[in-house]
Parts: C-alpha cells; structure tokens; sequence
C-alpha cells in the first residue's frame, strides 16, 4: 500500500501553459457552441418535417364568411368580408343587402379629400370626419363595419326594426311621406333580395 502511495506522488505533475490551457479551453467552448447550434437545426428541420409552425396558423373561414366572400368578392368591399362575417348572421345580412342598395358594395360611395370613406351604407353620423354632403368618413374599414352594425343593432334590438320592410327608415327615416311609394318599394325588394342570400 505504502508503495503504491509513495509511486502517485513520485510522478511528476505537468503543468500546461497558459497557452495551451485557454487554447483547450476555447476548444470546449467551441465544441459546446456547435453541439447545441447543432441541436437547434435538427429540431428546426423536425418541425419543419412534421409539419409544425408556431408562426402561421391556419384561419378557419365560417359558411357565413364563405357565403359573404362569394357575394362580394371583386367588390370594395370585399375587405370588409372578415370584420362583417364576425357580426351576427342578421346583422351581417343588413350589412350586406343595405350596402349592395346604397353603393353596389362599395363602387358609388363617399370620397374625402380624393379617400375612400369607407362608408358604403350611406350612412350620416356626427363626427370630425365628414363629407361636404354630410355623410359619415371612417378612418377604416373595421371602424366602417364597427360603427354601422352597432347602429343596425339599436334600430334592430330597441325598436324592433329587424326586417328589410321595417328598416326602410335606413332610407327615408320615421316618415317616408317625401319618398315616392314605388322608390320605397323598390328600396325594401332589393335589401330584402341580398338579406335572404345571407340570413
């Protein structure tokens, strides 16, 4: 045992150069660096392979966003189709008939300043942003679909304005005396036509 001891401690301990201990040492950092890089591509490329991407996902279109995009596409207004399709089935369906009467969805409609005004409806609201002819300008199209359909749902839930027939106030408000029988008539046909196509 003695001799064992006494043989460990006769050896001589090398010491490395200061060279050589940090050449080694950045060796193992290296090495460290490039086995974990490495890591990161093989898990990137199994993601890949496996079809997995945190970054895109896949958007689930409604049949009543589908329904409304089959409508209107071509059409302005055809970039209000996901903010309109997020609205309830009635609500959207006056969106949809009001908007083809009042502007062909988009081709007739107010101008500001040479800018789209969004406001494919006709209609009139109080605000900054007004046309010379008195009709509402909107910054865009979710601020358009937004501020439309909340007034859609007063007349519809508080006054129960919730046919084409009844909501002929759109056009000529509570007194449709001014308005010839047959523009009424003809104004109530054509929403309720495009209404029935969505609701």
């Amino acid at each position: 045992m003695w001799k064992k001891v006494k043989k460990i401690f006769s050896k001589k301990v090398i010491i490395p150069s200061p060279e050589e201990f940090f050449n080694k040492k950045a060796f193992l950092f290296a090495m460290i660096f490039l086995a974990f890089s490495f890591d990161l591509l093989i898990l990137g490329a199994t993601k890949s392979f496996l079809g997995f991407n945190d970054e895109v996902k896949e958007k689930i279109i409604t049949p009543l966003e589908k329904n409304i995009q089959s409508l209107i596409s071509g059409y302005p207004m055809e970039k209000m189709v996901p903010y309109i399709s997020a609205q309830k089935k009635s609500t959207a369906a006056f969106l949809i008939g009001i908007a083809k009467k009042e502007s062909n969805w988009g081709k007739y409609s107010p101008h500001l300043n040479g800018k789209d005004c969004y406001n494919y409806w006709g209609y009139r609201g109080q605000g900054e942003n007004v046309t010379p002819s008195g009709y509402t300008c909107f910054r865009n199209p979710r601020e358009a679909v937004s501020t439309v359909s909340r007034r859609i749902n007063e007349l519809a839930d508080n006054s129960d304005l919730n046919t084409p027939a009844k909501m002929i106030v759109w056009k000529c408000g509570w007194d449709c005396s001014t308005h010839s029988d047959e523009s009424v008539s003809k104004w109530i046909a054509d929403v309720d036509f495009y209404y029935k196509k969505v609701y």
